[in-house]
């Protein structure tokens, strides 16, 4: 109980650095201050790097939507390759750390309360857990943070769990990087996911439920 206690008080601090951090984290600040930025991360590479990582750790696990500008930052600052590379790393990073505070602190007690009502959901996301966490990655409409949560209560493997993020997170770090090294010519984050890549990466992420579907269809057909 110590521990969830620790971790709540945690949290909710991290909550209170994006509300702060949501005023500074702005295109035009960023676009204002590029000068001095672009100096610092010349002069302190491999901190900046470092600084990134652990602002996509604290960041995307708060409710607060703070990720997006950090990753279109990886781009305008690392270029779109180092970008790209970055953003995954800290992404994948951030997931993991999230799932593990949610699975090694809060599981045991959502088991006891909860364990017997949701059985089957339970045994379904142990089963299926890698297609459902890879689909929510892809289409994100559900924030990360949640997603973090929700699969450390559940019972997928941590190896599941690491692939699908993997696999969810790649193609948004790939576009986040590339909205990040043409920052100069957009005026807000919406210009970056135009109706088609929001139409392709839901295509995606619907495919990626196929064979969830295929299994469901054979056993009901068995």
């Amino acid at each position: 109980m110590k521990n969830v206690k620790l971790w709540l008080a945690i949290i909710c601090l991290i909550i209170l650095m994006s509300f702060y951090m949501a005023g500074i984290l702005t295109l035009d600040n960023i676009k204002t201050n590029e000068a001095y930025l672009r100096v610092f991360i010349e002069d302190h590479y491999g901190l900046s790097v470092l600084l990134f990582f652990v602002a996509c750790t604290l960041f995307i696990n708060s409710p607060i939507p703070l990720a997006a500008p950090l990753k279109v930052l990886g781009g305008f600052f690392f270029g779109f390759y180092w970008g790209a590379f970055y953003n995954i790393g800290a992404t994948l990073l951030a997931c993991l750390v999230g799932f593990g505070i949610s699975r090694y602190t809060f599981k045991d007690l959502f088991e006891k309360r909860y364990y017997d009502k949701l059985q089957t959901i339970e045994s379904e996301i142990e089963t299926n857990g890698f297609y459902y966490f890879l689909s929510l990655r892809l289409v994100m409409v559900v924030p990360y943070f949640l997603i973090n949560i929700l699969a450390g209560l559940s019972r997928i493997s941590f190896r599941k769990y690491a692939t699908s993020t993997l696999a969810g997170i790649t193609p948004a770090s790939f576009i986040y990087a590339n909205g990040g090294d043409k920052l100069e010519q957009i005026t807000s984050l919406q210009e970056i996911f135009r109706f088609d890549i929001i139409l392709s990466l839901t295509v995606v992420a619907a495919i990626s439920l196929f064979p969830v579907i295929v299994k469901k269809y054979r056993y009901k057909s068995s």
